[in-house]
């Protein structure tokens, strides 16, 4: 359902595309998490930490396929917002091709890199042979995760967060069954984890194309309309690049966090994936206001309605601030119930409540973070995303180092934090300096 937030009431509107996507966000996490709590409960410890181990790398694809998919998104909000119904067709037509395109490439240099990459960031021996099927298995799914991120990042572009929502939760639940499955009745593992994932995200892909062109007939186009628009596809590389360097930005420093983990052993990289978790399931809905937010503001930049632009801004910080402050003492008070759920080691569960206490303390930073980065992209301005992203690599990458230097273990989980700090302070002063306001893709540009 095509949602116009270029009138009536921000906080109604932000709200509405929020909720929806808030949800879809937790069932991504309920998603990613089913394979940790199925190898943690039915397989093994190391096993589960070969799992752990592998979320940076594959983030790090991911990243790349979230950052160019943002290009689409970005451009494709402010076309809506101007009423430009050829260039939102054209827009379409192009980001599916390039899609397509760096999908299949992206498969195949995954498959290819999985041990290497393993091996570099130090995994542990007894890791390495569950983390390199697990990665590998993974990453022959790439070209649906692209496919099914792409037609999500059109339709949110046009303010639909339900079908996405809808799609991600009959996903989510044929998940669960396929690891259940997978994993208890036929013995298979890692592997078997691995796999259901990639054929619930096939399913979501193909679900999400054949949506689109039933439901949405304006978008639709035959062989004689596949050919890339160049305006469209530089503007895609001009927006989707840099905000795919912006997201590969956090993915590496978490792969810096990751090998700095690795040197402690098993128990901290278990305890680390455990602990992780609960910050990724308490942010889901500051990751849906900043979106929210983003799109809100993309579509009204388009429409050249900048009162609207500030006060969604405005509103989204205020919410985004409120709400990550609540989350964050509640998980922090809850923390040693959630591990429990993951994890029965106690020497792990010490280790994952560690991580919980410190990173979570931030919440409202991270929160804040996801607001500016989604605004400034929706501007059109994202080259200090880059810097923002750069910043938290520096100080995630030499922080980790010097404070497991001076603390040991304990140190490197404040790593995280102070990157986020740093973050949070460019892309302020940016939004301050009013730079962002002159970076809009102007519709003369389409003309």
């Amino acid at each position: 359902m095509v949602n116009d937030m270029t009138k009536g009431s921000p906080v109604k509107a932000m709200t509405l595309f929020a909720i929806p996507l808030f949800i879809g966000t937790l069932f991504q996490q309920v998603y990613n998490m089913v394979d940790t709590l199925v190898v943690g409960n039915f397989v093994g410890s190391v096993e589960l930490g070969a799992v752990g181990s592998c979320a940076p790398t594959f983030n790090l694809i991911i990243a790349l396929l979230t950052g160019l998919t943002g290009g689409t998104s970005v451009i494709m909000a402010q076309a809506f917002g101007a009423k430009e119904e050829g260039m939102v067709r054209k827009i379409f037509i192009s980001s599916t091709i390039v899609n397509l395109l760096v999908g299949l490439f992206l498969t195949a240099v995954g498959i290819w890199i999985s041990h290497p990459l393993l091996k570099l960031l130090h995994t542990p021996e007894k890791q390495l042979g569950f983390a390199t099927t697990y990665l590998t298995v993974m990453c022959a799914g790439i070209l649906a995760n692209c496919m099914y991120n792409g037609m999500s990042a059109v339709l949110r572009a046009l303010g639909d967060s339900i079908t996405p929502l809808v799609v991600l939760i009959a996903a989510s639940l044929l998940n669960v069954a396929l690891d259940l499955l997978f994993v208890i009745v036929f013995g298979w593992g890692v592997a078997g984890v691995a796999l259901a994932t990639v054929l619930a995200q096939l399913i979501s892909a193909v679900a999400c194309i054949i949506y689109v062109l039933i439901r949405l007939p304006e978008l639709r186009f035959g062989i004689r309309d596949c050919r890339l628009d160049a305006q469209v596809v530089n503007e895609i590389i001009r927006i989707g690049v840099p905000s795919a360097l912006s997201s590969c930005g956090v993915s590496l420093s978490a792969m810096f966090m990751q090998r700095a983990i690795n040197g402690f052993g098993d128990v901290a990289v278990t305890g680390y994936t455990v602990g992780n978790k609960a910050e990724q399931i308490g942010m889901c809905l500051s990751y849906a206001i900043g979106m929210a937010t983003g799109t809100f503001c993309g579509q009204n930049i388009g429409a050249r309605k900048n009162d609207r632009v500030k006060k969604g801004l405005h509103i989204g910080c205020l919410i985004g601030f409120c709400y990550a402050a609540v989350v964050s003492v509640l998980v922090i008070v809850f923390a040693r119930p959630f591990v429990g759920i993951f994890t029965q080691n106690s020497e792990v569960a010490s280790v994952a409540v560690e991580v919980i206490y410190v990173t979570m303390s931030f919440g409202p930073v991270l929160g804040l973070v996801f607001i500016f980065q989604n605004f400034l992209k929706s501007a059109g301005d994202v080259a200090p995303t880059v810097w923002m992203s750069l910043m938290e690599i520096i100080s995630r990458a030499v922080l980790a180092v010097l404070f497991a230097a001076l603390w040991g273990r304990f140190g490197v989980w404040w790593a995280t934090p102070v990157g986020w700090s740093a973050s949070l302070l460019l892309g302020f002063i940016r939004y301050r300096s009013g730079r962002w306001k002159d970076k809009a893709i102007l519709k003369s540009e389409y003309e």
